[in-house]
């Protein structure tokens, strides 16, 4: 596959941020290392040039020469703009180097394809992320209010038992919000405890 020496590397302005990078379909956010190919001159994260060795513009003579292909299988996948996979939220074809859905908008934590379950079961991040950390934060604060204890336990264990749960889905949680989390239901179910032993033996 034919290699196109990587451009100087530059660091994104404000003339630069919020354009989309055509390779992984993200934006380009200010400060970034970027690129800007010398052909088309359209900018690119430094590292997703690298990634498929030149341009993403179809058509563009900075593009790297690779072998079409229809689909990437996912234990064969071979990311460059001429290759395609299914988008796990909605299941229509977009770039193998996409990390956002052109169609419904999904966003992806790696280029690798994912199956719908995988998809389902990702890790927050962005500002998905910092909504569940507070709702999480807030459920521990809640826990640990001892009056509070029946709603909390039942709370708790519902988001532990249950696929998805109700405010937030418990195997998307990052290790650190897990940690939180159990912590909750540990605080909860010790209030339980203290409850239960007042009651019966005060």
């Amino acid at each position: 596959m034919r290699k196109i020496p990587v451009p100087p590397t530059e660091v994104a302005t404000s003339e630069n941020a919020g354009k989309i990078c055509a390779i992984c379909s993200s934006n380009i956010c200010q400060g970034e290392a970027i690129v800007t190919c010398p052909t088309c001159k359209l900018p690119y994260h430094c590292d997703c040039w690298k990634e498929i060795g030149g341009c993403g513009t179809y058509g563009c003579t900075s593009a790297p020469e690779v072998p079409k292909t229809d689909t990437a299988p996912v234990d064969a996948f071979q990311p460059g703009w001429t290759s395609e996979k299914s988008c796990p939220a909605c299941g229509k074809k977009i770039l193998a180097n996409a990390l956002l859905c052109k169609w419904c908008k999904a966003s992806f934590p790696h280029e690798k394809p994912m199956t719908k379950q995988e998809y389902l079961n990702r890790e927050y991040d962005n500002e998905e992320f910092a909504k569940i950390r507070n709702i999480v934060i807030g459920n521990f604060i809640f826990s640990a209010v001892g009056c509070f204890f029946p709603i909390s336990l039942t709370v708790n264990l519902l988001h532990w038992k249950l696929s998805e749960g109700f405010l937030f889905h418990y195997k998307r949680l990052t290790p650190t919000l897990r940690f939180i989390f159990h912590s909750s239901l540990a605080v909860s179910l010790l209030w339980t405890v203290l409850f239960t032993v007042f009651y019966f033996f005060s």
